[in-house]
């Protein structure tokens, strides 16, 4: 793989970078792998990245490809309440109204996807306690049974 990876900030969205980037590599800001690493997470790998504003030619460095190592099927699929989408579905794209982790299958693990909905990224309290102190903007965390999706 190419490093770093390039990305290039949306001519049209103007102001702090977010939604910048075409779909692809997930980034990361170096004050979050800062406070990933405080909690004592490791499974991830990082990627250097740079970001530039196509009309100033600026360049950002303070940022990392991401990919969190860990696919975990914890999830009590008996007492998690499911959405009324994709039912035949138990791996991958399971929708939920109402998850229920089931720690016994975390495998001790502070981060991970979750397997049965990979677009989930479940972290331990010690994680959210390291991020929140360190105040980094943009972050929000659901409880698992108030997490739908």
């Amino acid at each position: 793989m190419p490093q770093p990876l390039q990305y290039t900030l949306s001519s049209t969205y103007r102001g702090t970078p977010k939604a910048f980037y075409s779909p692809g590599v997930p980034l990361i800001r170096n004050d979050l792998v800062d406070a990933l690493r405080e909690a004592s997470v490791d499974n991830f790998e990082l990627f250097d990245a740079v970001l530039k504003d196509p009309i100033t030619g600026q360049e950002f460095n303070e940022y990392k490809a991401f990919n969190v190592l860990g696919l975990v099927a914890a999830a009590d699929m008996d007492k998690s309440k499911r959405a009324p989408i994709n039912l035949d579905s138990e791996m991958i794209d399971v929708f939920f109204d109402s998850l229920v982790i089931d720690n016994t299958k975390t495998q001790g693990l502070l981060m991970f996807r979750l397997a049965q909905s990979v677009d989930a990224i479940i972290i331990h309290e010690r994680v959210k306690q390291a991020v929140e102190k360190r105040g980094i903007p943009g972050m929000v965390f659901y409880k698992p049974e108030d997490w739908s999706g």
